[in-house]
C-alpha cells in the first residue's frame, strides 16, 4: 500500500519546464544588465565621499597630534595627488598615510599644496585645496584660519 502511494506522489509532481527556467534566467540577466551600471556609479560616488571624509578626519587627527605633542606636522601629497601622508616636520616619522580611490586626486593647480599645523594646532597657511573626482568633477575644501576649520564645496 505504501509503495503505491509513493509512486502516486511522484507521478503527480510537476516541475518547471526547461523553457520556463530559460525565460526566468533571461529576465534576471536583463534586469542585472540594467541595474549594474547604476549601482557601480553609486558605489563610486559613495567611495569618493568616504575618501573625502577620511581625508578630513586625517587632517583633524594631525592637528590633534600637533597640539598634544607640541610638534609641527605637515600633510603632503604624492606626485600624482592620489596619495597623502602626514608626518612630523623633521620627516622622521610618518603619522598617517592615505590613498584616494581611482579617479580622485588633488589637482596640480590647487593653490594649497600641503597642510601644516604648528605646535599650537594653528594652520601655518590657509587657502583652498582642489580635488578632481569622477562623480562630481572638481570640488574644493576651504581651510580657514585658526583651528583648521574646513568647508567642503562641491
Amino acid at each position: 500500500m505504501q509503495i503505491v502511494e509513493v509512486k502516486r506522489i511522484f507521478n503527480d509532481q510537476h516541475g518547471f519546464t526547461f523553457l520556463e527556467l530559460l525565460l526566468v534566467l533571461s529576465i534576471m540577466t536583463i534586469l542585472t544588465a540594467i541595474i549594474l551600471p547604476f549601482s557601480e556609479k553609486h558605489l563610486e560616488k559613495e567611495s569618493e565621499k568616504d575618501a573625502l571624509k577620511q581625508f578630513i578626519a586625517s587632517v583633524h587627527e594631525m592637528q590633534l597630534y600637533a597640539m598634544t605633542h607640541k610638534e609641527s606636522v605637515a600633510l603632503t601629497f604624492g606626485e600624482s595627488g592620489a596619495t597623502y601622508k602626514a608626518e612630523k616636520i623633521d620627516m622622521k616619522e610618518t603619522l598617517i598615510r592615505g590613498i584616494f580611490p581611482e579617479g580622485m586626486y588633488r589637482t596640480k593647480h590647487s593653490p594649497l599644496k600641503r597642510i601644516e599645523f604648528s605646535e599650537t594646532g594653528y594652520m601655518v597657511k590657509t587657502g583652498k585645496m582642489y580635488f578632481s573626482t569622477q562623480s562630481k568633477g572638481e570640488i574644493f575644501i576651504s581651510f580657514q584660519f585658526e583651528r583648521g576649520r574646513m568647508i567642503v564645496n562641491e
